[in-house]
């Protein structure tokens, strides 16, 4: 249940704090606009690499002034337990290298996204996340909005 809510990649600025918005291009690619350390956005397209309705999603940046890639892989480690993997890459960051050194410096990626994920684990548990797959949406593949 955790890939279709996140196979739907329009869901990410309620779950992510640095993603501000996402819009769908075509089944494959897709246009983020995201929050840099610096206090300015970035632009890119990404395309999708891997869409597995049981395991996860994983993606690389085909244009934009942010290279990124990465994926986001589930596993039910116990009945109503579930652990998320998440492993991103970046380069070319706004500011190159000065921009790379300053944004490590004001900020700590691996921290926001483990508090992004215990804060969407705690939506999940108090319901206010729908993780149902709507019965308009069952069995027609793992990726309802790409």
């Amino acid at each position: 249940m955790f890939t279709y809510y996140w196979s739907n990649l329009e869901h990410f600025p309620s779950i992510m704090r640095n993603v501000e918005e996402v819009r769908i291009i075509d089944r494959e690619t897709s246009h983020w606009k995201v929050k840099s350390p610096l206090g300015t956005s970035a632009e890119f397209d990404a395309r999708i690499t891997e869409m597995d309705p049981n395991r996860g999603i994983g993606w690389n940046s085909v244009d934009g002034n942010v290279q990124t890639s990465g994926g986001v892989r589930f596993e039910e480690t116990a009945p109503g337990r579930t652990r998320i993997d998440v492993k991103m890459n970046y380069s070319d960051p706004p500011g190159g290298k000065v921009g790379e050194v300053v944004a490590d410096a004001i900020s700590n990626p691996e921290r926001e996204m483990r508090e992004d994920l215990e804060n969407f684990a705690r939506k999940v548990e108090r319901g206010e996340i729908e993780l149902r797959v709507p019965a308009s949406r069952r069995g027609s593949g793992p990726a309802p909005a790409i």
